[in-house]
């Protein structure tokens, strides 16, 4: 119960168990389609993976292939 509760406030979490890279790309906000809320997606992208322990979100330099601290 003690290790789940320092899991959500990520003190005891050492991201052991890493997801594998995910690409998002990035939103704008200046093209929209009409009557939607969904936003326009650009060509630029951003790589990142995720602790599959607490959820915490790294960027991830796919060049290089490690995480970005």
């Amino acid at each position: 119960m003690i290790e789940k509760l320092l899991q959500l406030l990520a003190v005891s979490c050492r991201h052991r168990k890493i997801s594998q890279p995910f690409t998002a790309a990035a939103a704008t906000s200046s093209a929209r389609a009409v009557g939607s809320s969904w936003e326009a997606v650009s060509t630029t992208a951003s790589h990142y993976v995720v602790c599959l322990e607490c959820g915490r979100k790294f960027s991830y330099d796919w060049d290089q292939m490690r995480i970005v601290r």
